[in-house]
């Protein structure tokens, strides 16, 4: 029969061993770390809005499950990086920055491979590391309006339809005296045409 006391010790001893094995398994698994650099090219910093540059942006990874904000110089650095691989992500309300792929390798140090994320193939290109990451365009909340063409405007039916009658409005008055100049012709010749029955009948 056990001591309710010496039971309780045991289950605390296996508890604290436990504890210990887990930490030293964490001490033993190898992590890296990120580094790069985010920028804005010149032909994106003129529209952005004052305070919306590299202090509104923040580097994500794996979907958030860790994040860094850059320096006001654009470095960023994200520790505690496990082996494989990895989503990193550049956020920014106003900037579309392309997806990449890291890729951590074990070794004497941890190696790290990176490409543009391709959500098909899995790797894009490969790109240089420590990182360099700029803006690949901008975010387009409003639909741009499109400029007026005037030839835009025989492509409309209606449009089409409305010249047309224009058209009839203006040429039936020429074409009417034309008209009642035939009918004066045909009735002379008809009139000739009987005069000319009748002599011969006499």
């Amino acid at each position: 029969m056990l001591v309710p006391g010496v039971t309780a010790g045991r289950l605390h001893l296996r508890a604290f061993l436990c504890c210990l094995l887990a930490a030293a398994a964490r001490a033993e698994e190898k992590v890296g770390q990120i580094r790069g650099r985010v920028s804005i090219p010149q032909k994106f910093a003129h529209d952005l809005p004052p305070g919306q540059g590299i202090a509104s942006m923040r580097v994500i990874l794996d979907g958030g499950m860790q994040s860094a904000l850059p320096t006001a110089d654009g470095y960023f650095l994200i520790g505690n990086v496990a082996a494989g691989p990895h989503l990193l992500q550049v956020v920014h309300p106003k900037l579309l920055f392309d997806p990449v792929r890291v890729e951590a390798q074990e070794g004497t140090t941890m190696k790290m491979s990176a490409y543009l994320a391709d959500f098909e193939h899995g790797r894009g290109a490969k790109l240089k590391y420590p990182l360099g990451l700029a803006p690949s365009g901008a975010y387009s909340y409003l639909e741009k309006r499109e400029e007026f063409n005037i030839l835009s405007v025989f492509k409309s039916p209606m449009a089409l339809i409305s010249l047309f009658s224009f058209g009839a409005m203006l040429l039936l008055p020429k074409l009417q005296p034309m008209i009642e100049e035939e009918k004066n012709r045909q009735r002379l010749e008809q009139e000739a045409k009987r005069e000319a029955d009748g002599n011969e009948r006499r």
